[in-house]
């Protein structure tokens, strides 16, 4: 991974996924077949500029595409804020250089963002609201009436336990039609400071989880180590579950 730019295609690598036999194969099927098409491609246009150090400004503008879930009857979608604002994960950050440690400077701008339909077609969209403490941006279409989208329940929620059987919805890269996928995995760990995470052994950034009762659980976004610390290859993610209270508690900011 290069020191300042994340590589979707390792984010969104083979996870590792857990065989699903009785019950839960039939309830991964049932939130399937109803919320596949609440987990969407986003595309974005954005400009990044970085400064390491004295040296010149490096200008780039770049096209992304990262996962986001719909959330909201009025077409919300919450897609992992790192995807989107990737300058934000390397702002103030230092890494060692061949004469010792140097200062990132990074901003980025965001010029155009649009949402990629299950059918192919593409809907304008602006984002809403970004919270970066919580690694989260919400995005909505710029035209609601513009694209019927389907939102998952996040009202029927539940907190995360650890062994916890659950579900994942996501969706394959281009390169595979963005074809619908669902996965099922457990919860190996829960993560208790600075805040409470789920970790689980498969990738699910930008993925809604659902226990095995069909029960929202979270979203799969990215955790870094704090600014402050040296690192030689840049800012290293992990993937984690946010719970689905934090979520919702941060999208109510999303006017």
């Amino acid at each position: 991974m290069k020191a300042t730019f994340l590589s979707t295609a390792v984010l969104l690598a083979a996870p590792l996924v857990i065989a699903a036999e009785g019950p839960l194969k039939e309830k991964a099927l049932a939130i399937a077949a109803a919320h596949k098409d609440s987990v969407l491609f986003l595309s974005a246009v954005v400009e990044i500029e970085v400064t390491a150090g004295d040296n010149p400004v490096k200008k780039e503008e770049r096209k992304l595409e990262m996962l986001g879930t719909v959330i909201g009857a009025d077409g919300l979608i919450v897609a992992p804020l790192s995807t989107l604002d990737v300058a934000s994960t390397i702002d103030g950050r230092t890494v060692n250089g061949p004469q010792g440690p140097i200062k990132l400077s990074a901003k980025g701008t965001t010029k155009e963002v649009k949402i990629l339909l299950p059918d192919g077609s593409e809907v304008e969209a602006k984002v809403a609201f970004k919270d970066p403490d919580l690694d989260l941006a919400f995005i909505r279409p710029a035209k609601p009436d513009s694209a019927k989208l389907t939102p998952i329940k996040t009202a029927d929620s539940a907190p995360m336990a650890l062994l916890d059987d659950v579900i994942i919805l996501g969706r394959l890269g281009k390169d595979l039609n963005r074809e619908s996928i669902v996965m099922t995995n457990e919860i190996i760990s829960l993560v208790s400071k600075p805040r409470t995470f789920g970790k689980l052994s498969a990738q699910a950034l930008g993925m809604p989880v659902f226990n095995k009762d069909g029960k929202f659980l979270g979203i799969g976004i990215n955790r870094f180590s704090a600014k402050g610390d040296s690192e030689s290859q840049g800012p290293m993610p992990s993937n984690v579950v946010l719970p689905a209270a934090d979520l919702l508690e941060s999208a109510a900011q999303a006017k």
